[in-house]
């Protein structure tokens, strides 16, 4: 079983996260959602903000733990070049969760804005074609 959690601020990473849902087949879902279950992939968004993952972000993935999660595949928007993957995966390698070398991250999408261009979502559907090959 596959899940997706996302935490955004302005709408962006949660357009993102819709898509990529319809891409996987599987409802996306926000972080104040716990994981019903264990999981063989999660899905893990956020946006950046002042260079670093959300707090709220961090403390989730602080919840997790390896019996829940076999894998993490991290996804997100930024207005600039950073993205979520260092700060999470500082804190999933604490957890013990391996985190995927796939991840998808769009950039230059604007805060409140959240137009995924039809370039980007092609980025979505490449990121989902090798991680299903």
């Amino acid at each position: 079983m596959d899940a997706i959690r996302y935490y955004s601020r302005t709408g962006n990473t949660e357009k993102m996260a819709q898509y990529l849902a319809e891409q996987l087949g599987i409802p996306a879902q926000t972080i104040e959602q716990p994981l019903a279950q264990p999981v063989t992939r999660l899905f893990i968004g956020g946006g950046i903000y002042s260079m670093s993952p959300d707090n709220h972000l961090k403390d989730f993935v602080r919840t997790l733990s390896p019996d829940q999660v076999q894998k993490v595949y991290l996804f997100g928007t930024a207005g600039s070049a950073f993205t979520i993957e260092k700060g999470l995966s500082k804190i999933l390698k604490k957890q013990k969760i391996p985190v995927s070398e796939k991840h998808v991250f769009l950039h230059g999408v604007m805060p409140k804005l959240g137009n995924i261009s039809d370039r980007q979502k092609e980025e979505i559907k490449k990121f989902v074609a090798e991680i299903n090959a």
